[in-house]
């Protein structure tokens, strides 16, 4: 009878470790929900400079002008310098990405399958121009790991499948007081590390917190990626008034506070409406955006 005792006290055991991960697990998701409530989504336009140096080809630079709307899922980045210029578009919460080469004034659609490509050196691809700097978080799988430290919240989760995100699962690091998003380390589909993204500032606005400071560096460090915003305008630009002005221009808003459900956010930056995964026929396209003459 000794032995069904202390069976039975294993289970016991087993159940209540499982009640404190899933505590844990629980405790970690409202942290990155907070974290990204934290974030300013509103409308904004800013200049914007980009340095990427590495080991092999030295230093190269690219500057413009970014319009965000999060908030009706529409972004744009103009980049020009060292002989190159572009244009950058999303459209519908990432559902269409567009990339115009202002030498050629050639129009292309991003696949899906094109997400892993740098847009300018290797480290900036296009998954993150749709979803820096904390949107990968949106929408993720599970949670591996979660530590508490005096200054930070040490927190592993793992993404989406590969069709949603080339990466498998990101290392984040929150801030404490404010509770902001930090750092994000990302490793690949075979767990190997890919680079660092750290947001060195922030800018108060309208309660919320603004990012104005982005660093990347793979993870050799011998390539990194410097991004920096300023001279910043707070208006509804013509993008984001032609979304308002359709009548369901907003059904696809995320909630202002996903943290008051019970529910997991949707993902804004999924490359397929619903999730769905890219179909075999998905390639480059030059047909233009419907709005690419605005």
């Amino acid at each position: 009878m000794a032995w069904i005792r202390w069976i039975g006290s294993l289970g016991l055991i087993l159940m209540l470790s499982n009640q404190v991960l899933g505590a844990e697990a629980d405790t970690a998701r409202q942290l990155l929900l907070q974290a990204l409530e934290n974030q300013y989504r509103g409308p904004f336009q800013a200049s914007i400079e980009l340095v990427d140096e590495s080991f092999p080809h030295g230093k190269d630079s690219l500057s413009g002008q970014l319009d965000f709307a999060d908030e009706v899922g529409q972004r744009r980045i103009c980049l020009a310098g060292n002989g190159q210029s572009f244009e950058y578009r999303s459209l519908h919460f990432g559902k269409e990405q567009w990339l115009t080469d202002e030498t050629s004034h050639r129009i292309r659609r991003i696949a899906n399958r094109q997400w892993k490509k740098g847009v300018f050196g290797n480290l900036l691809t296009f998954e993150d121009m749709l979803k820096m700097p904390g949107d990968f978080l949106l929408d993720y799988s599970t949670c591996r790991n979660f530590k508490v430290t005096d200054s930070s919240y040490e927190i592993t989760v793992e993404l989406k499948p590969v069709f949603q995100s080339v990466y498998s699962y990101v290392d984040v690091c929150l801030a404490k007081n404010p509770l902001l998003l930090r750092r994000l380390v990302f490793y690949g589909n075979t767990e190997k590390k890919l680079k660092t993204l750290t947001i060195r500032e922030y800018q108060p606005k309208d309660g919320k917190f603004l990012f104005t400071d982005v660093a990347m560096s793979d993870c050799d460090s011998l390539s990194t990626l410097h991004l920096s915003l300023h001279n910043f305008s707070f208006a509804d630009s013509e993008m984001a008034l032609k979304v308002r002005s359709k009548p369901d221009g907003l059904s696809l808003l995320i909630p202002k506070s996903a943290s008051a459900t019970n529910q997991t956010p949707t993902m804004v930056g999924s490359g397929k409406a619903d999730g769905a995964p890219p179909r075999e026929g998905d390639s480059e396209s030059t047909e233009e955006p419907e709005d690419a003459t605005n």
